[in-house]
């Protein structure tokens, strides 16, 4: 099993993002510069990003609000591809289109989570919901590749 989650490379890629969201956030905090973050599509690093360091910055998005707020205006209005990238389209035109982008970001905040419980005001009940939701199809909050789709 080890081996398995070995070679699908999954800590790396939360380690790579982790370390970036570090470092826009000590690079805005600690030394007041200015930041840019984009990625090489825009679609899929860019938000995991952006999120995690608006989740180490600000205190408000580690609240049950806050944390809505952040999923609505930095996954669902940004326009992240949930219906691409979760499976949820009814014609995939490109199966390599499929990537848990969304699950990995959600597993990044579990991390932080579980290094600091006292921080946030939700648990790991509220996120395992989300993922269920996120691929249960029983809203259309998490379905299409845009607002307007949805």
């Amino acid at each position: 099993w080890l081996s398995a989650l070995e070679s699908t490379k999954w800590l790396q890629h939360l380690s790579v993002m982790l370390k970036a969201a570090v470092l826009v956030s000590s690079a805005m905090d600690r030394e007041g510069r200015p930041v840019l973050v984009h990625c090489s599509d825009g679609w899929d690093r860019t938000p995991q990003i952006v999120a995690l360091a608006k989740i180490l910055l600000d205190p408000y998005y580690r609240t049950m609000e806050g944390f809505q707020v952040l999923v609505e205006s930095d996954w669902l209005d940004f326009g992240h591809k949930f219906g691409d990238r979760c499976g949820h389209q009814e014609k995939v035109e490109d199966q390599n289109e499929q990537c848990p982008v969304f699950l990995q970001w959600l597993d990044a905040v579990h991390q932080l989570l579980k290094q600091f419980p006292c921080l946030f005001e939700f648990n790991e009940a509220f996120l395992v919901k989300l993922v269920q939701h996120t691929y249960s199809c029983l809203y259309g909050t998490f379905l299409g590749n845009s607002p307007c789709e949805r």
